[in-house]
């Protein structure tokens, strides 16, 4: 009695053993293996273990298309929107596509008129504005304190809060006007140099004076 539990111990034992090692020394593609039953009880049938089974022809399904655009398409060009009910006024200046984009040569259409246009308004608003010794920024904003506010920083505030939005959209008004006269891109050299001025003697104002009055906080 005892011999025969052992033997079928062993036997069980042997047969776990063989499975196992079939098991993790199998390669992926394998689908079924067949051991001989005489390994483990003597016997001279086979008998076929299925185990997993991969085939590499089945590709999985492509995950499905997401309605949100990609965030660097955007950068990059501008997405078409639908204006079946736009009323079709004005010029179409949100339009972008990096291909479409080129240095060109000095004053055409491109990167280096940009660069040089923007350089030489920030320069003008350097000099004429905000360096003391030669800009006017200071005389500005010492009107406003001495001659129109009296030394209330409150009303200077509201000072830049109207002075600012009236020049800004005024100009951006009269731009139809203006392009006849003096062209498109001169304009807009116009345009931006009294708003560049204005934001940033307005913007360092109110840093300054952050926290005069009264503190209800």
């Amino acid at each position: 009695m005892t011999m025969a539990v052992t033997q079928q111990y062993f036997g069980s034992t042997i047969h776990f053993v063989v499975l196992f090692s079939i098991i993790f020394s199998a390669s992926p593609g394998v689908s079924s293996f067949h051991i001989p039953s005489s390994a483990v009880t003597g016997t001279s049938t086979s008998r076929s273990i299925q185990l997993f089974s991969s085939n590499p022809e089945i590709t999985p399904p492509p995950p499905p298309k997401s309605d949100i655009p990609n965030p660097i398409s955007l950068i990059v060009k501008s997405e078409q929107s639908d204006r079946q009910n736009d009323l079709m006024l004005g010029e179409d200046a949100g339009m972008y596509n990096f291909t479409n984009e080129k240095w060109g040569a000095l004053g055409e259409a491109g990167w280096f008129t940009f660069f040089a246009a923007v350089a030489t308004i920030l320069t003008a608003v350097a000099v004429l504005w905000i360096y003391p010794p030669t800009g006017y920024g200071d005389d500005f904003v010492a009107f406003l304190e001495n001659d129109i506010a009296h030394g209330n920083p409150h009303l200077v505030t509201l000072a830049f809060g109207i002075i600012f939005p009236i020049v800004h959209s005024g100009l951006a008004s009269l731009r139809p006007l203006g392009e006849k006269i003096v062209g498109a891109r001169f304009w807009r050299v116009i345009f931006a140099f009294p708003s560049l001025c204005l934001a940033y003697s307005w913007i360092v104002y109110f840093i300054a004076h952050a926290h005069d009055g009264v503190q209800f906080y």
